[in-house]
């Protein structure tokens, strides 16, 4: 589980990277880890798995925050 909460890490922080989103905190709720970034001066929420069901499960996660960005932009 820390493996795949790792990896979730690092492609969210090429997403902060590439200036897609301000800022990010991995915190864990009662039941699941979440993704809390910060766009536009405001924090949103994304949860995800804390083991992955298939290797594509990182890619997954980071296509959530850009749907989120999307929607949030009004695209």
């Amino acid at each position: 589980m820390r493996n795949h909460v790792r990896e979730v890490k690092k492609e969210i922080q090429l997403l902060k990277d590439a200036g897609e989103i301000e800022d990010f905190v991995l915190s864990r709720d009662a039941k699941h880890p979440t993704i809390k970034f910060k766009l536009k001066g405001q924090w949103h929420d994304i949860p995800f798995a804390s083991s992955p069901r298939t290797p594509y499960a990182n890619n997954f996660t980071r296509q959530q925050v850009r749907r989120r960005i999307r929607q949030l932009q009004g695209c």
